[in-house]
């Protein structure tokens, strides 16, 4: 039978006799402890024993082992060899997700049987409770080892606290998923149709899980050094756009918009979330700058899209979608009672411009690997401390110079928006020209 190597390779490094025996002796004695105090009862308290068993499992030791597949590869310098070989990006995919966690998986998964055939207490049928612990593991661990090819395209140093973070991350995104049925919560209006909750979260489960696979398989092609076109994030931008713009119009939103305004708030607010989150996650290369202005120069977009980083690509969605919520609020009726977003929204593109201004500005000078952290100190300042310290001085309208708030006249908020994006990005540019110099 043809395996996918990758996958055969961890099966033999994971599954040796003795972990096969010792895995279902271990958890047998600590659900057998759990049925004995029950009163000898196969009931609530072994469940609860085996999902608690399932979470520590599929959850955090699975995860953590996720996040760790690639990383370790490296430190122990089989990374090179595996991404000269003829394994392919979608086998070395689920072989590395799936490979690299099947011992904590195959704990889990007796955890779940065990689980299933006792007295869930999620109020979800056999089916329903599988999908929803399976898919929930699988996202954790997908998302765990997402963070970690990122963090290993943006820089080869990695170390304890990062594994953690890793860990953390995906945990928290199984655990959000598993919390879901003990909400109250009946059901969940989107796009102003009301969808049973049980379908809505294992639907909207097993379509993330699937995004975030499909993630890993782009960012491994990156890695054995594949082109791609960025085509695959400006679909994943725009579903994000479109799933969390049904959200509003439920009646929890606030009044005094209209919906399709609340959606298109809603859609802008991710597009930003989205553009800061890839700023600060891909790797900001001088030289890869510079080769990407030789393609535009040379009218090569087909290389030049290749090596379009993700953060640039994310702009044309922040700004299109603020142009469209502009228009669409400066055209409402007065008499509706809007509440004008649109020079908030205007003046939240320029400080995003800012941002990133002052984001390759200080990835352009002496000390890059500090870059990102010194941005986040100074957007600390201009975001929090700096309008705090004027709030308490009663000085409200002048917070607008450096957080687009409602209520702040255009003719304050939008010049110092302006003059600080177009200050910083003539900045940037003359750092720039200088760096050229040296080459």
């Amino acid at each position: 039978m043809n395996i996918n190597p990758e996958f055969r390779r961890n099966l033999w490094l994971e599954l040796t006799p003795y972990r096969l025996v010792g895995m279902p002796m271990i958890l047998g004695i600590l659900l057998l402890l759990a049925y004995i105090l029950d009163g000898k009862q196969y009931g609530e308290s072994v469940a609860n024993t085996a999902l608690v068993l399932f979470g520590l499992l599929a959850f955090l030791w699975g995860t953590r082992l996720a996040s760790e597949a690639l990383i370790s590869e490296i430190r122990n310098h089989t990374w090179d060899n595996q991404r000269m070989s003829v394994i392919g990006p979608w086998s070395m995919t689920w072989g590395k997700l799936l490979g690299s966690t099947i011992y904590p998986w195959y704990g889990a998964l007796l955890c779940l049987l065990v689980y299933l055939t006792s007295q869930p207490s999620l109020g979800l049928s056999v089916i329903e409770t599988a999908v929803l612990l399976l898919g929930s593991g699988l996202l954790g661990q997908a998302v765990g080892l997402l963070s970690s090819l990122q963090a290993i395209r943006k820089n080869q140093r990695y170390g304890r606290f990062q594994t953690t973070a890793f860990l953390v991350l995906g945990a928290g995104c199984a655990v959000s998923v598993l919390s879901w049925p003990f909400a109250a919560s009946m059901g969940v209006f989107w796009y102003g149709r009301y969808c049973p909750d049980d379908l809505f979260v294992l639907t909207s489960l097993v379509v993330f899980l699937g995004w975030a696979v499909f993630g890993i398989y782009r960012l491994i092609r990156a890695e054995l050094q594949l082109k791609s076109l960025p085509w695959a994030w400006g679909l994943f931008v725009m579903f994000l756009m479109g799933y969390f713009a049904g959200f509003p119009g439920d009646g929890s939103w606030a009044t005094g918009q209209s919906v399709w305004q609340q959606r298109l708030l809603s859609a802008f607010l991710m597009t930003l979330v989205l553009a800061y989150g890839t700023a600060f996650c891909e790797r900001k290369d001088p030289v890869a700058f510079r080769r990407l202005l030789q393609y535009f120069g040379r009218c090569e977009w087909g290389r030049a899209m290749q090596v379009f980083p993700l953060w640039l690509s994310t702009l044309p969605f922040v700004v299109l979608t603020c142009a469209v919520l502009a228009v669409v609020d400066l055209t409402s009726g007065p008499s509706e009672g809007v509440e004008q977003v649109a020079v908030p929204a205007v003046a939240m593109v320029l400080f995003l411009l800012r941002d990133f201004g002052i984001l390759l500005f200080l990835n352009l000078g002496r000390i890059p690997k500090r870059a990102d952290m010194l941005t986040i100190l100074f957007l600390v300042l201009l975001y929090g401390v700096i309008p705090t310290i004027l709030a308490a001085l009663d000085l409200d309208r002048l917070t607008g110079l450096f957080w687009p708030i409602q209520g702040v006249p255009a003719e304050i908020v939008l010049p110092a928006a302006l003059f600080q994006a177009v200050a910083i990005l003539w900045l940037m540019a003359r750092r720039w020209r200088k760096s050229q110099l040296h080459y």
